[in-house]
This record gives C-alpha cells, sequence and structure tokens, in this order.
C-alpha cells in the first residue's frame, strides 16, 4: 500500500473501530424505565398527615432507586422506600397524589394512577 493509501485507510479504521466500540456500549445499557407503580394505597393519619403505600415497580436491571412523588401535578419529593407521609396539611383540602419509580441510570416510569383524599 502506497503512502497516500495508508494516510487515508488508518484514520478510517480508527473511526470505525471507535463507532462499533460505541454501539456495544449503548446496546448493553439500561434503556427500559421501571414498572408503573400500583397498588396504590392513602390513609388518612390524623387530621394534618396522609400515609401512602405502594407496591414495588420491577425493572429490567434488577434495582428500582425511588420513587417520585408528585402532590396536585408538581414534584414534591424523593424516597426510596414504597411509602410516604405528608405531614401538615390542611383540613377540607383535597390533595391528589401521583407516583413514579426510576432506576440506577435514571430512566423513569410514567407516573401512576393519580389517588386523592380530603382530611
Amino acid at each position: 500500500m502506497n503512502r497516500s493509501m495508508s494516510l487515508f485507510v488508518l484514520p478510517l479504521l480508527v473511526t470505525v473501530v471507535i463507532l462499533g466500540c460505541g454501539r456495544e456500549k449503548s446496546k448493553s445499557a439500561d434503556q427500559l424505565a421501571p414498572t408503573l407503580p400500583n397498588g396504590i394505597a392513602i390513609t388518612a393519619v390524623s387530621s394534618s398527615e396522609i400515609k401512602i403505600s405502594w407496591n414495588p415497580s420491577a425493572d429490567d436491571s434488577g434495582k428500582v432507586k425511588g420513587y417520585k412523588i408528585y402532590k396536585n401535578g408538581k414534584y414534591l419529593q424523593t424516597v426510596k422506600t414504597t411509602s410516604f407521609s405528608d405531614i401538615g396539611l390542611s383540613p377540607q383540602v383535597k390533595f391528589c397524589y401521583r407516583i413514579s419509580a426510576f432506576d440506577e441510570t435514571g430512566n423513569e416510569s410514567g407516573q401512576s394512577a393519580e389517588v386523592c383524599a380530603i382530611l
């Protein structure tokens, strides 16, 4: 192979090898979100506290990292367990909650069905 040909082929081969490695890596990366949280139960604990619990979500990577709680359509906080207590609430007010699950790579499920309670 002459010199001008090798100057063209070598960078091309390096590019193919780099792109090939990138494809392999992306195939093995977790891209699926956990299942939707379900079995949600809401309980009025007192005139100012609501407890919410649900069944654990499943994930193809085997580990759900946590759950995001949404209250009245807005993100409230993240928890690592399958229950949550919202305290300091006002009586005679309707509170509605949705929950999503996320895994270690940041994939997030959709939000669960809404559950509501009036204290």
